[in-house]
């Protein structure tokens, strides 16, 4: 379990600065970011990854979690 707390707290320490932006992650890394779901899109795939991303809107400090 606190492997879990572990991961969470690193990857929310480092997609702090993408507030409001969409963001591509592959191993709890940032790759890729944009303003709009279309515009990351666009980047990811010009982009040569050897693994799928997983794609997120990182929420607003004023706004809660996004839950789906």
């Amino acid at each position: 379990m606190k492997t879990n707390i572990k991961i969470k707290k690193i990857i929310s320490q480092s997609i702090t600065p993408f507030a409001g932006k969409w963001i591509a992650l592959i191993d709890g890394q940032v790759i890729e970011s944009a303003t709009s779901l279309d515009m990351l899109m666009m980047k990811v795939r010009r982009t040569q990854l050897h693994k799928k991303p997983s794609i997120m809107l990182v929420p607003r400090k004023d706004e809660g979690p996004y839950i789906l």
